[in-house]
């Protein structure tokens, strides 16, 4: 009866530790794989888990998280594809963010309409969300729960400015222009530039945000900017082993990225097509929220492809040329990380973006960079100065230039080098990323918060925190001094002119 009694006891502790958390996304798929990671996590440590996504999220069905699916009036998929699209034919323009900032409100405004959605939702203990589902932040406020933040992005990216995460502009690029750590005057300067512009930008899409908080009375004395700072934690998916060194506060811990996973055997089928050549095989694929390119750039891609030893394993929707080489194999979904891990691997023409910039990386794979749009070109940069590989421009590129920079990364051994390097310092920890996300969450519960790691930097006027109070101060001093000084040496100079007067005058 004794062991029944320790079995009951281990129930019990474990059924205490348990908390109900929520899981927020932005609509799409990279976005709402990173949080379902982390749901996964918590599920298998004894959480009760849900994730809430709006309907236009492609959901992928699990044993242990109950999904919690609100309307909003878009297709499943369609906005992140089309917003992608938008962008890589127009660039990102000031039209666009408006566009962007303008589904977000619907998709906003559609979940806090929903009364009897949000209020299925009380009774949990914590939210997890990642930084770009902005709309989790007013709902922990109308839940009144805990939040965590999950930043999918490096820890310069400009929703850390909301959680005040130091950035001296001096030596830590912004993302766009997307400079290394390396600048010179000039580029200080458009650096500098670029982070006024960014903060004006996002005080703009702040306005709608809130906006929505005065319209459902959702704490409207706190500005959206304050609520988004309240969170807990920051965990960052990024490791300085593929980020420029910064600064970072106690409450912003870097955990690596969540998609780390060792790689899993091919089906069949594609490993035959990857093992049947004796020069091995690339992998080309431009990520979960690009359908398509443009017609000219599949042809161009297509012969460059075309001309290589090796075979060419692609992600291709929407136009498929009909003359493909017999080296090319087309395919409208592929399990990228079991590829990237499989030893006859040469190269991965990529788009970079944030988790397939690092899952290559992790896998030690060279990297040819065929950024489109947003981040991209900021990671497309920091493949060439960590030496992973080269990048191409997507609207300039022609066949032969792609053609001789796929055969450059492959045949130099310095970019396999650097990226085995890289590798071996993204695996050298004592917990995996997810497992340390896991762990922080799970403190949080444990404390009921992490109000100790907030510094007073959250509760000071800006002029406090760039010190212009005290410059001010000092400025003025030194000029009530030299002011002194001057009239000072005024009265000795007239008192002097009097007394020589007086003398030549006696």
């Amino acid at each position: 009866m004794l062991w029944l009694s320790w079995i009951l006891l281990l129930f019990l502790a474990e059924s205490s530790s348990s908390a109900k958390i929520l899981g927020g996304s932005a609509v799409g798929g990279s976005h709402y794989m990173v949080i379902r990671n982390v749901m996964e996590e918590l599920a298998a440590r004894g959480h009760e888990v849900t994730l809430v996504a709006a309907s236009a999220t492609e959901i992928k069905p699990s044993e242990r998280i109950s999904h919690k699916v609100f309307q909003v009036p878009y297709a499943t998929g369609t906005t992140a594809e089309s917003v992608a699209k938008v962008i890589i034919e127009k660039g990102m323009s000031f039209e666009v963010m408006m566009q962007m900032d303008e589904m977000r409100r619907v998709v906003c405004n559609s979940l806090l309409n929903s009364t009897d959605f949000l209020e299925s939702l009380r009774g949990h203990d914590l939210i997890i969300h990642d930084a770009g589902a902005s709309c989790s932040v007013l709902l922990a406020e109308y839940l009144d729960i805990k939040r965590v933040e999950i930043l999918p992005a490096p820890p310069n990216a400009p929703f850390v400015v909301y959680h005040k995460t130091p950035l001296p502009l001096s030596y830590i690029p912004q993302i766009m222009p997307g400079y290394t750590d390396e600048m010179t005057f000039l580029q200080r300067v458009v650096n500098m530039g670029s982070y006024v512009a960014t903060r004006i930008l996002m005080e703009i899409m702040s306005k709608t945000m809130n906006d929505l908080k005065a319209k459902y009375n959702i704490r409207p004395e706190i500005s959206f900017q304050e609520a988004t700072g309240e969170a807990e934690l920051v965990l960052i998916t990024a490791d300085f082993a593929l980020e420029y060194p910064q600064p970072l506060l106690p409450g912003n811990i870097m955990v690596g990225q969540l998609n780390f996973k060792e790689a899993k055997p091919l089906s069949p089928e594609l490993e035959e097509f990857v093992t049947g050549s004796d020069h091995g095989f690339i992998l080309v694929s431009f990520g979960s929220n690009v359908a398509s390119l443009a017609k000219e750039k599949v042809d161009k891609l297509a012969e460059a492809f075309g001309k290589l030893k090796q075979r060419v394993v692609w992600r291709l929707k929407g136009y498929i040329p009909s003359s493909l080489s017999s080296n090319i194999k087309a395919m409208k979904w592929l399990p990228q990380n079991d590829l990237l891990g499989h030893k006859n691997i040469k190269a991965f023409v990529s788009h970079v973006g944030h988790n397939s910039l690092y899952e290559t990386a992790y896998h030690g794979v060279p990297v040819v960079a065929f950024p489109l749009f947003a981040d991209q070109f900021f990671n497309a940069r920091k493949v060439e100065y960590f030496g992973l590989g080269l990048q191409v421009d997507h609207n300039s590129f022609d066949s032969e230039q792609l053609f001789k920079k796929i055969n450059k990364v492959i045949t130099e051994p310095r970019f396999k080098n650097e990226a085995v390097r890289i590798s071996h310092l993204l695996k050298d920890r004592p917990r995996t990323p997810l497992q340390t996300t896991g762990d922080w969450i799970e403190y949080v519960l444990r404390h009921d918060g992490a109000p100790h790691l907030r510094p007073q930097v959250f509760n000071i006027p800006w002029y406090q925190y760039y010190l212009l109070d005290v410059m001010a101060f000092l400025v003025t001093i030194v000029t009530l001094v030299v002011m002194v000084i001057r009239l000072t040496c005024k009265c000795l100079c007239r008192v002097c002119c009097k007394r020589d007067n007086k003398s030549k005058m006696e």
